[in-house]
């Protein structure tokens, strides 16, 4: 017989592996918005990739936002 507690111990591995993915990506999504407000503060032209692919990086924090808030209410 599964408890609840034993059910909660089965997905507590998967939420802290998902929100250790969003700590590591939190931390590059914040070094690259670092980089390209110095760049453009020093006058420097970037790639238009550059603005993707922070909205990309932001794009994939809330959807692991999203993810480890449903886990945790599970």
């Amino acid at each position: 017989m599964t408890t609840p507690e034993d059910g909660m111990s089965e997905r507590s591995p998967l939420t802290g592996a998902a929100a250790a993915g969003r700590d590591g990506l939190v931390t590059q999504l914040r070094e690259l918005e670092r980089f390209v407000a110095e760049s453009e503060a020093a006058g420097e032209a970037l790639p238009p990739e550059a603005a993707e692919m922070v909205e990309r990086l932001r794009e994939i924090v809330r959807a692991l936002d999203g993810l480890t808030s449903s886990l945790g209410e599970e």
